[in-house]
């Protein structure tokens, strides 16, 4: 330490960073967690937040914590200590992110999300640990993200989860234990189980889904079928929100014959699933003249079905999907559909994670909700 820098550090400052600076090295404080908040510190000796800022200070000299812009300083690993005539070098540590996302991290909009991510966290300060389930089984699945998360709460080195959830209320013990290690948990595009507070990042699915459906109305459609599909989901359930919204709106009846789910595409052969909910559709005595899949996922494999059937989309049908998945596919987009904003949401989702980082337990659940802009293509072109 130079003698300018000692000058500048008044008593106060020296006594508080030697009192945390214990705490560090017995462990009070662990490595790779999170300092209490300087509103915390401050209360605690007496002093002004001001004053806690040079202990900060103080404490990042002494490589004593790791600091990042928007973030609460992290707890280095300070049980290593200097041998005699050696100089110290500042331990490079970063602390670490863990990823829940389904179904694969390689698909396209899934994987634009963990871009989003890795673009905005600080890649001196964090490191990401993605993981996803290998079944195609939604209990297995779900079985396989509660032992994620139990794993999760044990690791020292674990400081937030950016969480794509499926457990349901299954999951709720798994989610309690990260409560109570005080790990922060950003939900993206499912919410929270009912109950469980906890930030969330997500698209207005009952707007954008509500927009789809105005635009197929605006084409002169007046029987419209909205195709889900059996996931639990709060996407799906808005999606349905959303479509049942613009019927009334525009002055449209309601008719459940019109609400068919998709069949499950891990059981069975999906085109046949498909084929068979068109005979059911196409066989009403009202049959539907445009078509609002819950996904664009789905949205394809109707195309597919229509045209083994020898209909035109739009000629004979009018078809329209949600997600905006085509942006990644080759060719020119074919679907009207609601584009996600996939990076943004996992951008936002690390300025949530950050938050709670920075303010710690004070800072509020928010629900963020982004725009899904409509995207018209000439799947619904009159």
């Amino acid at each position: 330490m130079t003698q300018t820098q000692e000058i500048a550090v008044s008593p106060s400052v020296r006594h508080i960073t030697d009192v945390i600076e214990a705490r560090i090295r017995s462990g009070k404080y662990p490595h790779g967690r999170w300092l209490p908040s300087e509103r915390e510190i401050a209360d605690e000796f007496g002093v002004s937040r001001i004053v806690i800022k040079s202990v900060v200070n103080e404490l990042d000299h002494r490589a004593l914590v790791i600091r990042s812009a928007r973030c609460r300083p992290v707890v280095r690993n300070a049980a290593k200590t200097d041998l005699p005539g050696e100089i110290s070098q500042p331990e490079t540590r970063r602390s670490s992110i863990g990823l829940w996302i389904w179904p694969n991290p390689r698909q396209p909009g899934i994987s634009t999300i963990v871009q989003g991510i890795a673009r905005t966290l600080d890649p001196d300060a964090f490191r990401m640990i993605v993981a996803s389930p290998h079944v195609t089984d939604w209990t297995e699945a779900a079985r396989s993200e509660s032992q994620f998360l139990l794993r999760m709460a044990q690791d020292r080195d674990i400081v937030g989860i950016i969480l794509w959830y499926l457990g349901g209320e299954t999951n709720l013990p798994a989610l309690l234990k990260l409560r109570e290690a005080r790990i922060p948990l950003v939900f993206i595009d499912r919410r929270p189980p009912a109950g469980f507070s906890a930030d969330y990042v997500g698209v207005d699915n009952i707007h954008s889904a509500e927009e789809v459906v105005k635009h197929l109305v605006a084409q002169g459609h007046r029987s419209i079928a909205h195709i889900s599909n059996f996931d639990t989901a709060s996407t799906v359930s808005e999606r349905i929100m959303g479509y049942r919204r613009a019927l009334k709106a525009s002055g449209l009846h309601y008719r459940p014959e019109l609400v068919q789910h998709a069949p499950d595409p891990t059981e069975g052969d999906p085109s046949e699933g498909c084929a068979a909910l068109l005979d059911t559709l196409l066989g009403l005595p009202e049959p539907p003249t445009a078509l609002f899949a819950v996904n664009d996922y789905i949205a394809l494999r109707l195309n597919a079905a229509l045209q083994v059937r020898g209909l035109k989309v739009p000629g004979d049908i009018a078809l329209a999907g949600f997600d905006g998945i085509e942006r990644w596919l080759p060719g020119r987009p074919f679907l009207t559909t609601a584009n996600q904003p996939f990076e943004r949401i996992g951008a936002r989702a690390v300025d949530a994670l950050l938050k709670h980082l920075t303010i710690g337990s004070e800072a509020l659940s928010e629900h963020v909700l982004l725009e899904a802009p409509l995207s018209i293509g000439s799947s619904t072109a009159p």
